[in-house]
């Protein structure tokens, strides 16, 4: 009883802590967002940009930059 009553208590904590993970890059996401509207905004370019302009130019960076660095690295064979 006690082992199972421990397995579950664990299970309940990696979901919570698998919740505020996603909620961090949620939020990450979501200001970074905001911050490049207003850097776009500010380099005063033809137009005026809104929020979701701003989030896809984050989105963009993240999947070109950051994505594909992982998955190669990922898929490296490491002798370490």
């Amino acid at each position: 009883m006690y082992e199972r009553m421990k397995a579950f208590l664990y299970h309940c904590i990696n979901v919570v802590m698998a919740m505020a993970l996603i909620g961090v890059c949620g939020a990450y996401v979501l200001i970074n967002g905001l911050i490049m509207t207003r850097v776009i905004n500010d380099l005063r370019l033809d137009t005026y940009v809104n929020f979701d302009t701003g989030l896809g130019v984050v989105m963009l960076i993240l999947l070109l930059g950051w994505g594909p660095v992982w998955i190669s690295r990922s898929l490296q064979n490491d002798d370490r």
